[in-house]
């Protein structure tokens, strides 16, 4: 894909996220809804336009060319050497969690516990694990999709299941902003395709809400989510297996 068709295609993506129509970009613009359809349909788009539907959105145009950077970036699992290093140090796991949701350097001194030095110090190490590029001023480049996936079975997966999954599962799950569902059936192979793809569209639609939360950090809060499946029979129904 070109480098305008993935422009195009992000302001497209950005628009239909923040529920904004094209007559809102046709007011904006001084243009007609049609003018408008055809400018979206050619991508024949001047940077001054761009500009401004990007000042339509709240956003910028560095932001909206990085998203869609991020969007056409491969999603390949990070090698087993790199993640091996990464659970080696938590504190360098937690700080890739960090830069992965992109918080910028100034915050993560601010609210973390972090010195400058030691921030920069394990950003230098992950810019050797080819994890970002660190570019001036502490700026932080990803060099990975934030879609990626951790390796199945590997260093990072079993971490999270050992330590995390303990710790967030141990919840009973009944506070006002809490969720829990579980269900299960029995289902053909092809129906556990089709629900594998619909956890996986899911996964994408979260990191696409969270990706689009502006918040300023002193407003945010921790969060997390699972989605999981898997052909399983409980063990303490085996007994019953003819």
């Amino acid at each position: 894909m070109s480098d305008q068709a993935l422009i195009v295609a992000e302001l497209k993506r950005a628009l239909r996220e923040r529920g904004l129509t094209y007559a809102a970009v046709a007011s904006k613009l001084g243009l007609s809804v049609a003018s408008i359809k055809r400018l979206f349909s050619t991508g024949d788009f001047s940077l001054a336009r761009v500009d401004q539907i990007c000042e339509l959105m709240g956003t910028g145009l560095r932001e909206l060319l990085e998203q869609a950077e991020e969007r056409a970036a491969p999603s390949n699992p990070l090698t087993l050497a790199q993640e091996q290093e990464l659970v080696s140090d938590p504190k360098l796991l937690f700080l890739t969690w960090l830069v992965v949701n992109r918080t910028s350097f100034e915050d993560i001194v601010r609210l973390y516990r972090f010195t400058d030095r030691e921030a920069l110090g394990y950003l230098i190490r992950l810019d050797r694990l080819k994890v970002i590029e660190l570019q001036p001023a502490n700026r932080v480049r990803l060099l990975v999709s934030r879609r990626f996936t951790w390796r199945p079975g590997g260093p990072v997966q079993r971490y999270i299941h050992d330590k995390l999954l303990r710790e967030f599962l141990a919840s009973h799950f009944t506070g006002p902003q809490e969720e829990f569902f579980f269900h299960g059936g029995q289902v053909s192979s092809a129906v556990l395709s089709r629900l594998q793809r619909v956890l996986q569209n899911a996964a994408r639609e979260c990191a696409e809400v969270i990706e689009a939360d502006r918040a300023a950090p002193d407003d945010g809060r921790g969060v997390a989510y699972v989605l999981a499946l898997r052909p399983w029979n409980f063990s303490g129904f085996a007994q019953y297996d003819r």
